[in-house]
């Protein structure tokens, strides 16, 4: 049912209203501007009729005058002629009442209920006063005609539009309705509900199409939550399991120092551990809430890069691995230092722990930073799954680790608006791994 307190019943009644109102008012200016037009016109017909009476005049005298004035008389028409001697005495003609000596156009009320006269007065030689007059019944009643033309065509406009805006209203009721109902599925916890969408592509269509990708995203992040939850309560039940059995032996044997303290050194470690990964969780939930924005500057990321990539050398070297770099100078981004530095980190120190052979650290324009190595890499099957929160290959379960490395630098680089594209670094049975970070360029590029 179709309510007034509904968007376009309302907004159809009062365009009607506004159509009415602006259509009284303008039969009332029309009334008053045909009235004046046909009152002008009315004028010169009485001018012309008076001229030719004075012709008369001049060519027949006072009797041929009288005489002419007794022809409009008997005719009974719509122009009456009037003769009154210098006393006011009628000498031919006749007029409803004794009008006073008229010199000009005039208005002359009638007495009773007969309508006025618009009259035109001339005096001539002698005194004699020749009066030519009608009614102005006529005008008025075509003065009115005209002024009711408005409010009716306003009447008819102001049901129109009252019908297309119950007729608009009732199917906004039905598109808005089934929005509803897909909001009300969503708040109930089916966060696969969408909006539906007509077709047409109008502007419903639009702010359907738009809310349906916040739910997507929505449903999305709510699954990744989940999928953290679980995979936060598999990977830490394992270190918390063992810090705390070590815990009951450091109690169970409370009296051998030397046995607490390396007791105690190990459960260090595991907590050591459990703060790493809450930490990188950290990292990435800051990073994907667009937490470090404000913090976004030009950067010289040719130095940026090459500074991480020399501190990394002393590592690799103790790894017995090479570090190469290509780093061209001068090319530059925007974005977050701290971040970048922790992103290219954990690159490098996923390509030390996990790859083999040589790294390779190199800097393009555009910019694009790629870190590879010449390891067994990461099938393509599984890449989008390796970017995700504790995600580990198989291979890769035995070696220390939280799975959260290639999660980070992901988070961050959707920071930046860039990407995160892993693919292999060369052909073969070992095609390494090449991670490839894009950046907005910065300001001069």
């Amino acid at each position: 049912m179709i309510r007034l307190r509904s968007f376009a019943p309302r907004m159809a009644l009062a365009v009607a209203v506004v159509v009415l109102v602006a259509c009284f008012l303008g039969a009332g200016w029309g009334w008053l501007r045909a009235q004046d037009a046909l009152r002008q016109q009315l004028d010169l017909v009485l001018a012309a009729e008076a001229e030719g009476l004075l012709r008369d005049y001049e060519s027949y005298g006072l009797r041929g005058l009288s005489e002419a004035a007794e022809v409009y008389t008997r005719r009974r028409g719509p122009l009456l002629v009037l003769l009154q001697g210098p006393d006011g005495r009628t000498l031919a003609g006749a007029l409803p009442g004794t009008p006073p000596v008229l010199r000009g156009f005039a208005t002359l009320q009638a007495q009773g209920s007969a309508p006025p006269l618009r009259a035109l007065g001339a005096v001539l030689p002698g005194g004699v006063n020749l009066v030519v007059a009608t009614d102005l019944s006529s005008v008025d009643r075509a003065a009115l005609a005209l002024a009711w033309t408005p409010p009716v065509a306003g009447g008819i406009a102001a049901l129109v539009a009252l019908g297309l805006g119950f007729l608009l209203a009732g199917r906004l009721e039905r598109r808005l309705a089934a929005m509803s109902g897909a909001a009300r599925a969503v708040m109930a916890g089916d966060l696969a509900r969408r909006l539906p969408e007509s077709g047409t592509g109008d502007e419903f269509d639009r702010l359907a199409a738009t809310i349906n990708e916040m739910l997507s995203r929505i449903e999305a992040l709510v699954a990744e939550v989940r999928q953290v939850t679980d995979d936060v309560a598999h990977d830490l039940r394992s270190p918390l399991s063992h810090l705390r059995q070590r815990l009951e032996a450091a109690l169970a044997r409370a009296r051998d120092p030397s046995a607490d303290s390396a007791v105690l050194e190990g459960a260090v470690e595991e907590l050591d551990g459990i703060l790493s990964t809450f930490a990188a969780l950290l990292r990435i939930a800051r990073a994907e809430a667009g937490a470090g924005r404000e913090g976004f500057a030009r950067l010289d990321l040719s130095a940026l890069v090459a500074g991480v990539a020399e501190a990394y050398a002393p590592v690799a070297e103790e790894a017995g691995r090479q570090l190469a770099t290509d780093i061209p100078p001068g090319i530059t981004a925007t974005g977050s230092a701290p971040l970048l530095r922790q992103a290219l980190a954990n690159l490098l120190d996923n390509a030390l722990a996990h790859g083999a052979g040589t790294v390779r650290v190199a800097l393009r324009t555009g910019p694009l930073l790629e870190v590879s190595d010449e390891g067994p890499g990461i099938p393509a099957a599984e890449r989008d799954m390796a970017v995700r929160r504790f995600y580990r290959l198989d291979r890769s379960r035995t070696t220390p680790g939280t799975g959260l490395g290639l999660s980070l630098v992901a988070a961050v680089a959707r920071l930046h608006d860039g990407e995160l594209l892993l693919r292999d670094a060369r052909p073969g049975p070992m095609p390494g791994l090449s991670a490839v970070l894009t950046l907005p360029p910065g300001p001069d590029a």
